[in-house]
C-alpha cells in the first residue's frame, strides 16, 4: 500500500478499534463517543489523540465529518472509517425489538456513503447481518482467529480491506496460555491430566478441549467473567480481575481503566470493546484488498 491510512472510529468506546489501527501503523483522525466516561478512558490511554464526546446520529453529522475526510485526502492519506453502533437491541440475548438498534446503524451507512472515505468498517452483532440493506458488503470474524483468547463472533460491515486471520482453530490461543498465572492458582486434579498415552512419564498437558481453561474463552460481556474447574458439573473457582479481562479481550492488562468512575462502568466498556487485534487486521487488510 502507497498511502499511509488516517481513519475516524465512531462509537469508539475506551478505544479498541483505536488501538488496533495504531498497532497496524494508522493515523487516528478523531474518535468520538457519546459515552463522557468511555472517553474519558480513551484520552487517558491516548492523550495524542482528538477524542470528541458528541451525540452520534445528527442528520448533518456527515458534512462534519467530510471536512475531515477531504483534509486528510489532500495531505495524500489513504482515508478509513470505522463505527460501532450501539448493538444491544440487536443482539439475540435482548428482549427488546431488533429495530431499535436499526437507526444508528443506518445513520452510520448513510455518513459513510456521503464522506466517500477509501474504506470503512463496521462492527456489531451477527444477527445485524439480515438487516443490513442490499448490497452491504459483511463478513463474519472471530477473535480467536487473530490472536484473542476469545471466541468472539462479530459482523464486521464495509469495504475496501480484507482481514487475514493469523490463526488457525488449531493455534487458537487458550485462556491457560493468555493468562498462565492462573494455573498456579488451581489444582493438577482440576487443570492437568496426562497426555493422550497416559504414561506416568509424559509431560502433563490442560484437560480436554472441554475444560474451560484449555480453550479461548467464550464472549465477554458487560459483566464479570468467573473462572470454573472442569468437572461434570463445573464450579465457579473466582472472578477473572480487570486485568485479566483485558487480556483475553486483547488489550494490554495495564490499559488504564481508572478514569471510569464505577466498577460497573469499566466492565461495560470492556465487554463493548472491540477486540484490538481485530481492529488491526481489518487496517492490514486494506492492503490485502488493494493487491487484489
Amino acid at each position: 500500500m502507497n498511502k499511509p491510512v488516517a481513519f475516524i472510529d465512531l462509537f469508539c468506546g475506551m478505544g479498541g478499534f483505536t488501538v488496533g489501527a495504531i498497532n497496524a501503523g494508522a493515523t487516528c483522525i478523531m474518535s468520538a463517543d457519546n459515552w463522557n466516561e468511555a472517553c474519558a478512558v480513551h484520552r487517558t490511554n491516548h492523550p495524542e489523540i482528538p477524542v470528541t464526546q458528541m451525540e452520534l446520529g445528527h442528520p448533518d453529522h456527515w458534512r462534519f465529518f467530510k471536512r475531515m475526510v477531504d483534509d486528510y485526502r489532500s495531505r495524500g492519506y489513504h482515508i478509513h472509517i470505522h463505527g460501532s453502533p450501539p448493538c444491544q437491541a440487536l443482539s439475540n440475548a435482548s428482549t427488546r425489538s431488533a429495530e431499535e438498534g436499526m437507526p444508528l446503524v443506518l445513520w452510520y451507512l448513510d455518513l459513510v456513503e456521503k464522506c466517500e472515505p477509501d474504506s470503512w468498517s463496521m462492527e456489531n452483532v451477527v444477527p445485524v447481518r439480515k438487516k443490513l440493506p442490499e448490497g452491504i458488503p459483511s463478513v463474519v470474524l472471530n477473535s480467536a482467529d487473530f490472536g484473542v483468547p476469545q471466541t468472539r463472533r462479530r459482523c464486521y460491515a464495509g469495504e475496501g480491506w480484507a482481514a487475514c486471520p493469523s490463526h488457525t482453530k488449531e493455534e487458537w490461543v487458550s485462556v491457560i496460555e493468555a493468562l498462565p498465572d492462573l494455573a498456579g492458582e488451581l489444582t493438577l486434579d482440576n487443570i492437568m491430566v496426562n497426555t493422550a498415552g497416559g504414561g506416568a512419564s509424559e509431560s502433563p498437558r490442560l484437560a480436554t478441549q472441554d475444560s474451560e481453561i484449555a480453550i479461548p474463552c467464550k464472549t465477554i460481556h458487560n459483566n464479570t467473567p468467573s473462572l470454573r474447574d472442569t468437572t461434570d458439573k463445573p464450579v465457579k473457582i473466582r472472578s477473572l480481575t480487570l486485568p485479566e479481562t483485558l487480556t483475553l479481550q486483547g488489550f494490554n492488562p495495564d490499559y488504564d481503566l481508572s478514569a471510569a468512575r464505577t466498577m460497573k462502568s469499566r466492565w461495560t466498556m470492556v465487554g463493548n470493546a472491540v477486540p484490538p487485534p481485530v481492529a488491526e487486521a481489518v487496517i492490514r487488510g486494506i492492503a490485502n484488498a488493494e493487491a487484489n
